[in-house]
């Protein structure tokens, strides 16, 4: 029997039809693959950026929250000349107040993205910053209500030495080591060990 085959009975026709779908095949493959990679990259690229962000963005608000408690306090010579020192010390714990609350806004859209990403326990992260917030916030509100700020005629209002040097640990910063200073620094370490690893692993 002879085995031999010439060029001329190649039907070359099918041959070329079958290597036609042979490299599609493969093209559809490696591209396939290509945009797996890719899709698998550009993920892991968001979630890092979210991660990255959700560091920096507590940092700005520790930093806010430490600025609000700076007790150097430049008032307006003409307002403390007019007899109104407290509407001035209100006034500038105020504006200090819209950047916190500014800075814990961004935060508030990182943390909605993280636990779209990762579920509540990335968002829960953020809680004790936010409960920082709220006792800073309050601490500020009782400094003026003490001052007689809010109290109307006739009203008593409890200003008692040890109250107000409760209060006033809240208030001030003294130094990195007083105690709100830490508890902010501990609310601050929550977020970074969630989202630390997430981005030193990249």
């Amino acid at each position: 029997m002879d085995l031999c085959i010439t060029i001329s009975e190649i039907n070359w026709s099918l041959t070329k039809d079958v290597v036609s779908i042979v490299g599609t095949i493969g093209a559809l493959t490696i591209g396939g693959l290509g945009l797996f990679t890719w899709r698998r990259q550009l993920r892991g690229t968001s979630e890092y950026e979210v991660a990255k962000k959700a560091i920096l963005k507590t940092y700005e608000v520790q930093q806010a929250l430490q600025s609000v408690r700076n007790p150097m306090l430049y008032l307006s010579k003409e307002e403390v000349e007019a007899g109104r020192r407290l509407e001035e010390e209100q006034r500038i714990y105020s504006e200090r107040m819209t950047y916190l609350n500014e800075k814990w806004a961004e935060l508030q859209t990182i943390r909605l993205e993280s636990r779209v990403i990762w579920g509540k326990e990335a968002q829960d992260s953020f809680n004790e910053i936010q409960q920082r917030i709220g006792n800073l916030r309050g601490a500020i509100w009782l400094h003026f209500w003490m001052k007689g700020a809010y109290a109307g005629p006739g009203a008593t209002v409890d200003n008692s030495p040890e109250r107000v040097r409760e209060n006033d640990k809240i208030v001030y910063f003294t130094s990195e080591e007083d105690e709100f200073s830490q508890q902010i620094a501990e609310s601050t370490a929550k977020v970074e060990k969630f989202f630390g690893p997430k981005v030193r692993s990249k």
